[in-house]
């Protein structure tokens, strides 16, 4: 497979995440889903787990470092951000985790030293003025609280990149990704212990089941997988370019299955925020291409999620 058609599966599964996870919130509690999603996605991964060494690379002393910081800080955003979509709705989240692109900004000044130009201070200004078109619409309504919890999310996928930049180039997208899977299982069990300890909301009806097949299939195994085919194959601008787009995407698959009416605030919303994110990408890419090659630590959108 290409890297082009990888990515452009990456983009249409994670335009579909809000929406399966909203429909899981309906069924189970946040951290349940969410982890459940991870071991099957661990099953579907089974038949090449244990071909050409990966597990054992997995545990390696020379990858094990970074592939559990990933799967920590990713698992714990994909936990938080399901169980936001209790309280939002899945076009609201597609648009409010845009921010992630200002949180790679932040990122890349704390770490490499660069400072925050004039473009990348009205760019990010645009970020912030899309999200909070749609905060300040909803504080009337239950829906900020999980606009809140959304937006608390992007900094830990960002960590979970910076640890991912850290892996050999050359490693391929399956140990990436049973590796992330692995190590995120690990990290959630102490609170599906403690989400279990409370009563935390599980069922074995046909509905549920079927939704944690498409969570753990698609979302804990093929987008990881789509992912890592096409970023580590292609050049970060054009993956960038294509996944910026995807809550254009959400929303009109959300109106699509009758999940909600498309309000024009949300429309707004969209418009705003994305022309930012695009534009703090492209300055960070280019302020990237300047630096030395050692020097480089790519910042990664799309919230692979």
């Amino acid at each position: 497979m290409s890297p082009l058609a990888a990515l452009i599966l990456d983009w249409l599964i994670t335009a579909l995440w809000p929406i399966i996870a909203e429909s899981g919130m309906r069924l189970y509690s946040g951290v349940l889903f969410a982890t459940a999603g991870l071991v099957i996605g661990l099953v579907c991964l089974l038949p090449w787990l244990f071909a050409g060494g990966r597990l054992r690379k997995i545990f390696s002393r020379r990858l094990a470092p970074s592939l559990f910081l990933m799967g920590v800080f990713s698992g714990l955003a994909s936990f938080i951000y399901i169980s936001a979509t209790a309280y939002t709705t899945p076009a609201n989240a597609a648009i409010m985790a845009q921010v992630e692109v200002l949180y790679s900004a932040l990122l890349c000044a704390f770490f490499l030293n660069e400072r925050i130009t004039g473009k990348q201070a009205v760019a990010s200004a645009l970020i912030v003025a899309g999200t909070g078109l749609i905060m300040a619409h909803d504080l009337t309504s239950p829906r900020w609280k999980g606009d809140l919890m959304i937006l608390a999310t992007p900094w830990m996928f960002q960590v979970s990149h910076i640890f991912s930049k850290r892996l050999p180039k050359d490693l391929d997208p399956i140990t990436a990704t049973a590796g992330r899977v692995i190590y995120g299982i690990i990290a959630m069990i102490p609170f599906c212990a403690w989400s279990y300890a409370r009563g935390g909301a599980w069922t074995w009806s046909r509905e549920g089941i079927e939704l944690l097949l498409i969570q753990g299939v698609f979302m804990s195994c093929l987008n990881f997988i789509f992912w890592y085919m096409a970023i580590l194959r292609m050049d970060l601008a054009k993956a960038t370019a294509v996944l910026l787009s995807y809550p254009a995407l959400t929303l009109v698959f959300s109106w699509a299955f009758g999940r909600e009416a498309i309000a024009p605030i949300q429309i707004a919303g969209l418009v705003v925020t994305m022309s930012g994110a695009y534009w703090v990408s492209m300055l960070l890419l280019q302020a990237q291409k300047a630096l030395p090659e050692r020097e480089r630590v790519p910042p990664e959108t799309g919230s692979e999620i």
